[in-house]
Formats: structure tokens, C-alpha cells, sequence
């Protein structure tokens, strides 16, 4: 599966926002009032005692007992008897297409689905700064989402969305190879390249990766840039759209890139990953043929599966820090709800999130046991697979990033991708190649929003 594709928690989206920003906002919602009042104590908390209609959309594909058409809104009618929530669910491009329409139009749902920072069509940034967004800045469980959730889904100091869990990239690694080689889990990039080291000497791959599809590549270098750029400039990359970064700038992502190349240089990855896809990569690693691949919390079930031997997998962040520096984890916020800044129905839709998102509520224990997500607080956070369970101790520590193209424009991934598989190909592509490349692709498609 795609990044991108995978990303409908997080990042998915290949429409150009200046589709959306091009259109006015509107005050006029599409909430429906359907008729007679009522005086129920649990409406009370709705904001409301007349009987409404709150419309919501979000991407995806509708499963048996799905949690956004069919759980959710009961559950919301439970707590707030004076309200039906009318759930549209659309597969991710005709999500894209509709959201532009009724935006355009003034006819938007009151909660919509928007993804973090720059990422996608339905940027939380993109649209807030289009007006289309309620800021939610002063809801209750604000105080539970973690400052790394809160900074994604922030435009001018205001916070628009609520995350919706967490993803991760990381480290597996076969236990049993490194108990009999005498390793531990390192803890920076000194470390990790001795690791890798000793497994080679032992006859062992050290790391195994399908670079025939190009987009895991992301996988090794994000948790890389994770380490290595924002820890020193967390705004980098708000400032590369000011022209106060650039990737040319030396020793920020020439350095990411050397980096993961001498992984590559020195044989640590197969030789041959850029003739193996993705899931042949998984199989190798799930058969004993290596000792570890990058790859991400979605694909723990495949990481996991019986292969040809058995063996203990384990997981950390890729530590691409110097020795005595912390070791950064890379970790995406998942697209979540934000309310239309049109909407009727404004004060009700907080409740409703706030309510949704308390780490306690009966909506939030069904949400977090819908397996959809990685919660970080609350109901569920101490169930959460073993494996990630490091990974969340950094985020809730302030010691993770978000994934770095969710801060640029759709296609400047495409770009670095296509550029390293030419260096690792023997092709003569340089570093400083890919990040003039980059920085070219970037002003590129920066232009066009």
C-alpha cells in the first residue's frame, strides 16, 4: 500500500489546495432544523433544545458496523437526544472532489475531515487560511492532544482539527539476530552503523528494503530528518515556503541524505532493493533473510505474520542522532475532525468533539476500540500493540516530528524519490542533486498554490 494511499489517517491527498482557497467562505450552514423543540437534560448539552440535523463528511471506505456511519452517530444521539448526525462517507478522491464543490459552493457539512499541516487537498492549513475552519483553539480536550497535535493542526496560533491518533515510522528488527550477535537496540547513529557492522561480518543483512516502489524510501529518510532538522528548526518547513530555508542549505538535508546513502554504500540495505516492491521486502524480513526494514506502524500486522522461521520482532526509531543527543521519533498526526466555519450548528459541533475526543466518553472508548487508530491518551492507550509503545513515550514526551511531507506540497516527495533511486542506482546522481532537485520542485509546486 502506498504512503499516500495509507495516509487517509494522515496524509492523503494529491489535489493542489489553491482549488479550494480560490473560494469565498460563507456564513450560511447546511445544518437542518427539524421541527419541534424538546427539554431533555442530555440535549441541554448540545447548546440547543430544538431538534437539529449535523451533517458530517469524511473519507474512507464504509466497513460492516463502521465507526463514522453508523456507531458515531447513535452514540452522538445517546448523549445529545436533540441531535441526528448524518454521516457521508466517500472514497479519498471523490472525498477531494466534493469537499472542493461544497465549499465552493457554501453548502459545506458542518464537521468535515482535514489532515494535518500542508498535507493534501483538505490541509488544515490550506483551509483555514481560506477562512473555511472554526478555530477550536478553546475546546476542553485540547489539553489531552499532545503539543505535537496541536502544532499539525495550528494556522496563526489558532488550533482548527483534532488529530485523530498517530502514526509511526520506525525500526523493525529481528530480536533473535541481535541476542545471538551480542546487540542491543542502539541509540544513535554511531551505534546503529556498528550494529549493521557486526550483522555483515556475521553473514547476516542488516536491512532489507523494496525500493522498487519508490515512496518507502520515506520510510529510512523521515525518521532520519526527524533527528537530524527539526530538533534545530522545528519551523523549517514553514520557512522553506518564506525562502529563509532551503533544501540546498548545507548540512540540514544534504547531510539526511548522505547519511541514508552510506547505508546503501556500505551494503547494510540489499543490493538489490530497488528490484524488490514493498511487500517482497516485508516477506524477506518476516522470513529471517535480514535483520531489519523501515516501515510503519500500519503495516505491523504483515511485520508480524508467520514466515518461514519464528523469531521475535521488536521496534524502535531510527537514531540518527550523535552520541549523548535524544533520539527523535517520526511520527504523522492522523487527518481528523474540524468544523465548517459556515455552519449553524458551530457551538453544538464543539460539544460534539469535545465529547468525541475526552479520553473517556463512551464515543471515544468505541473509537478507540474500532482499531482505526493509535490513541495517545486516555481509554485504550495502554492497550496499544506492545511494539509502539516506545514511540509513544516520545510523542507524549514533546520527542517526535511529524512526517515531512505533510509540510510540502504534494509532489516534492515524488521528487527526492525519484532523484535517490537514480544515486543508489549508479546513475551519478549526486546528493547535491537531489536537494537542488528538491528545492526546484518545491518553488515549483509552492508557485502553484
Amino acid at each position: 500500500m502506498k504512503l499516500k494511499k495509507i495516509l487517509t489517517l494522515a496524509l492523503t491527498g494529491i489535489l493542489v489546495v489553491s482549488a479550494l482557497t480560490g473560494c469565498k467562505s460563507t456564513s450560511s450552514g447546511n445544518g437542518t432544523d427539524t421541527g419541534s423543540n424538546t427539554n431533555t437534560g442530555s440535549g441541554d448539552k448540545g447548546g440547543s433544545k430544538e431538534n437539529i440535523t449535523i451533517t458530517m463528511m469524511y473519507s474512507g471506505t464504509t466497513a460492516e458496523n463502521d465507526f463514522e456511519t453508523e456507531i458515531l452517530p447513535k452514540l452522538v444521539h445517546d448523549a445529545f437526544p436533540n441531535i441526528t448526525l448524518e454521516v457521508t462517507k466517500l472514497p479519498d478522491d471523490q472525498y477531494y472532489t466534493s469537499l472542493k464543490t461544497k465549499l465552493a459552493s457554501g453548502e459545506c457539512p458542518d464537521l468535515i475531515l482535514v489532515q494535518p499541516k500542508y498535507a493534501g487537498a483538505n490541509s488544515v492549513i490550506g483551509l483555514a487560511k481560506a477562512g473555511y475552519l472554526e478555530p477550536l483553539t478553546d475546546l476542553k480536550v485540547m489539553d489531552k492532544v499532545g503539543e505535537a497535535g496541536l502544532e499539525s493542526f495550528k494556522y496563526n496560533n489558532e488550533v482548527y482539527g483534532i488529530p485523530g491518533g498517530v502514526t509511526m515510522l520506525g525500526t523493525y528488527y529481528n530480536k533473535d539476530m541481535f541476542d545471538a550477535n551480542g546487540l542491543s537496540v542502539p541509540t544513535n547513529w554511531e551505534e546503529f552503523l556498528k550494529a549493521c557492522e557486526t550483522l555483515k561480518n556475521a553473514g547476516i543483512q542488516p536491512i532489507v528494503m523494496g525500493d522498487k516502489d519508490m515512496y518507502v524510501m520515506q520510510f529510512g529518510l523521515y525518521q532520519l530528518a526527524a533527528n537530524k532538522v527539526y530538533p534545530n528548526n522545528p519551523s523549517y518547513d514553514d520557512q522553506l515556503r518564506t525562502g529563509e530555508t532551503k533544501f540546498t542549505d548545507k548540512g540540514i538535508w544534504d547531510t539526511v541524505l548522505e547519511m541514508y546513502k552510506t547505508l546503501y554504500d556500505k551494503g547494510y540495505i540489499a543490493s538489490n532493493s530497488l528490484g524488490l516492491g514493498a511487500q517482497q521486502a516485508i516477506q524477506k524480513f518476516v522470513d529471517g533473510e535480514a535483520a531489519m526494514t523501515f516501515d510503519g506502524s500500519f503495516n505491523a500486522t504483515a511485520i508480524q505474520a508467520k514466515g518461514a522461521v519464528d523469531f521475535e520482532r521488536g521496534y524502535f526509531p531510527l537514531p540518527g542522532n550523535a552520541v549523548g543527543e535524544q533520539t527523535y521519533a517520526s511520527m504523522a498526526m492522523g487527518a481528523g475532525p474540524a468544523v465548517y466555519s459556515g455552519s449553524k450548528y458551530k457551538e453544538e459541533c464543539k460539544k460534539i468533539l469535545d465529547l468525541w475526543f475526552d479520553g473517556e466518553s463512551d464515543i471515544y472508548k468505541a473509537y478507540a476500540d474500532s482499531g482505526k487508530v493509535i490513541v495517545t491518551y486516555g481509554y485504550g492507550s495502554d492497550k496499544v500493540n506492545p511494539l509502539f509503545k516506545n514511540f509513544l513515550d516520545l510523542y507524549n514526551d514533546g520527542k517526535s516530528f511529524y512526517w515531512c511531507n505533510q509540510g510540502w506540497p504534494s509532489g516534492t516527495e515524488t521528487e527526492m524519490e525519484t532523484l535517490f533511486s537514480e544515486s543508489i542506482g549508479g546513475q551519478g546522481t549526486t546528493v547535491e542533486d537531489i536537494v537542488k532537485g528538491m528545492q526546484t520542485k518545491f518553488e515549483e509546486l509552492n508557485a502553484e498554490k
